[in-house]
């Protein structure tokens, strides 16, 4: 299951779209970022 963001950390636009690698990662089509999302232990 992939983790919900609605926010780039960067950039702080909301145009993001899901990558395949690598896991739980998102790029953001304003800025071209690419992050991870992990869970809080």
């Amino acid at each position: 299951m992939r983790l919900a963001i609605q926010y780039c950390p960067y950039c702080g636009e909301q145009d993001l779209r899901p990558r395949e690698t690598p896991e739980n990662a998102w790029e953001c089509a304003d800025c071209r970022s690419t992050f991870v999302v992990t869970g809080a232990s």
